[in-house]
């Protein structure tokens, strides 16, 4: 007993340890799963901070080289009076050269004048200090813009000390009419160093910026390729670049195409840069969609083959682990099965040894009250052996099975004999159970047609041994389980089409359909517990194995009314070898 509960703690101690390695492995299969997976998401986060830091470098870029040209474009619309350190030259100035010289200005720089709407001013001192104005270009066309102008620039004169040297040039941006302006101002002097005019120019802010911006996107690559292929480094696209500049008045000002989609400034992929110029400080705003922001995280974090692989290693280990835990459950309801068959195995023993040894101690003891008393003991003696006999075949028969050893050998047989035979060794179960067994059909012995056949005789009493004492174990006690023997044979000997049919009905409650095909398998009962009969569990196994080394087929159904219906066919094939002189008859004429 302590052996048996020692062999138990250890069996179930192995199970448990292998439940938590099961456990434990897909614990760590997921744990390392988790941390690849945030190990992707820091990667795409720094992907898509890469691509926020190249907008903003981006935006740095178009602010400083648009500020550059601001400042070139000033000094050149300027250059007339500064180029003479403001002091008249043989030819003095006029508001007319200054004018020809800013327009040509403006059409060096972009063929759209006339949006920027440029406008020239000379405010020349007169004697007691005020200044007359005199104006070309769209402050001589629209009076309403040039009084805002000039009202600014006087405000701008009232602060400034224009006879002071380091009072050279004079820049203010006004808002004309709710538009930014650039107003740029340059003191001519006289020989004594005093401003005797001042010269001057205004144009859209916003225009001249718009076009500075436009040269940039034109003639500089700020995004690499979204495709990650190199690209041409001869050719600019930054189509896909949305860029807008926003002034202090709150005036958003699209720049590029794809900035007048409202729906790019709402990605996840948008940068600003404030920036200071000599034509005042504006910010620029740059974007992509957020479709080619993906794209550009997808070129920096290549991941679909890592997530294809770790997909896989899940996918393996999962499957794995589900064959490892499908593994153990099998092995250890095989485990019970087997212990259940050498408990089935071991009663089944027992009882035909009890009589065995009870009966034959008694006749050794010579207790007999008569001779007919002593034949019948000994008659029970023999059935219980050839009962052991047909314990032991089973269980040596499913062994050789689950090696592919069962061989069969046909021999020309007495089928009924045969069958007989096998009636008689399940009787003494029959009576005890208060059931009568019948054997009918064309193979019984002296139906016409005779009831030889080549067939393996062994095998065939097996089979109707266990079919019958299956009908017993399920059936009712006091039915009647019928045995039907049916022999076909060849039209010529050694032909082919000899059919041997053999069915056992009994009167039992049938097979559920589900589990027509479960039972042939090994230690498979359909009651379990207390209220499962007595039984190895491996009549209909062995049944199974022996008629598909025969090359035949077998079958089970309800008959309705009356119970269950097992039956076989086997082939009836005659040996190349056989003669009439080998055709000895086999079987047995016990019943």
């Amino acid at each position: 007993m302590r052996q048996t509960l020692r062999s138990a703690v250890a069996r179930h101690g192995r199970e448990t340890i292998a439940w938590l390695a099961i456990g434990g492995t897909l614990a760590a299969m997921f744990f390392t799963a988790y941390q690849v997976r945030q190990g992707w998401e820091q990667r795409r986060l720094a992907a898509e901070q890469a691509v926020r830091d190249r907008l903003t470098t981006a935006a740095v870029l178009i602010g400083t080289e648009a500020g550059k040209m601001s400042a070139l474009e000033l000094r050149a619309l300027l250059w007339p009076v500064l180029g003479t350190n403001g002091f008249p030259s043989v030819r003095p100035l006029t508001l007319d050269g200054f004018a020809r010289a800013g327009e040509g200005v403006f059409a060096a720089m972009s063929d759209d004048r006339g949006a920027a709407r440029p406008g020239y001013f000379r405010l020349a001192r007169g004697g007691h200090g005020e200044w007359t104005a005199e104006m070309r270009g769209a402050l001589a066309t629209d009076s309403v813009y040039a009084r805002e102008v000039l009202d600014e620039v006087r405000r701008w004169t009232g602060r400034v000390d224009l006879d002071r040297p380091e009072a050279r040039i004079g820049i203010i941006h006004p808002n004309v009419g709710g538009v930014p302006v650039v107003v740029a101002m340059a003191p001519a002097r006289g020989a004594d160093g005093r401003a005797v005019a001042l010269f001057g120019v205004t144009y859209s802010r916003s225009v001249a910026l718009r076009t500075h911006v436009g040269h940039v996107l034109r003639r500089v690559s700020l995004l690499p390729a979204p495709s990650g292929e190199r690209s041409d480094s001869t050719k600019v696209d930054n189509s896909g670049l949305a860029v807008r500049l926003l002034y202090a008045t709150g005036l958003h000002d699209a720049v590029s195409p794809a900035a007048a989609d409202d729906a790019v400034w709402r990605s996840g992929f948008v940068a600003t840069r404030a920036i200071d110029g000599p034509d005042g400080g504006f910010t620029v705003e740059v974007a992509v969609p957020e479709s080619v922001g993906r794209r550009y995280v997808d070129v920096a974090t290549p991941l679909g083959g890592e997530r294809l692989m770790l997909s896989g290693v899940l996918f393996l280990g999962l499957g794995f682990a589900a064959a490892a835990a499908l593994g153990l459950r099998r092995q250890y309801k095989l485990a019970e099965a087997r212990r259940t068959f050498v408990a089935a195995v071991s009663h089944e023993l027992r009882t035909p040894l009890a009589h065995v040894n009870a009966l034959s101690e008694t006749l050794l003891l010579g207790r007999a009250e008569s001779p007919e008393q002593a034949q019948r003991w000994l008659r029970a003696i023999h059935r219980e052996g050839r009962r052991l006999s047909v314990l032991t075949e089973n269980v040596l028969m499913h062994a050789r099975g689950e090696r592919r050893g069962i061989r069969a050998a046909a021999q020309w047989t007495d089928v009924s004999a045969v069958v007989y035979d096998a009636v008689s060794l399940v009787e003494a179960q029959a009576q005890a159970r208060s059931a009568r067994i019948v054997v009918v059909g064309t193979a019984v012995e002296g139906t016409a047609g005779g009831a030889g056949g080549w067939v393996d005789a062994a095998a065939v009493r097996q089979i109707v041994i266990n079919f019958i004492e299956n009908a017993l174990k399920f059936g009712p006690d006091g039915q009647t389980v019928t045995v039907t023997v049916d022999l076909k044979r060849p039209a010529a000997p050694g032909g082919a089409g000899g059919l041997l049919r053999l069915s056992v009905d009994d009167e039992g409650p049938g097979v559920p359909p589900a589990d027509r095909d479960r039972i042939w398998q090994p230690f498979v009962r359909l009651a379990e517990g207390g209220s499962a009969p007595a039984g190895t569990g491996l009549g209909l196994s062995v049944v199974r194995q022996l008629v598909a080394e025969l090359g035949g087929r077998w079958s089970v159904c309800n008959v309705s009314g009356r119970g269950a219906r097992f039956r076989v066919e086997l082939p009836l094939r005659e040996p190349a070898t056989s003669s009439p002189a080998k055709r000895q008859m086999v079987g047995s004429t016990g019943r």
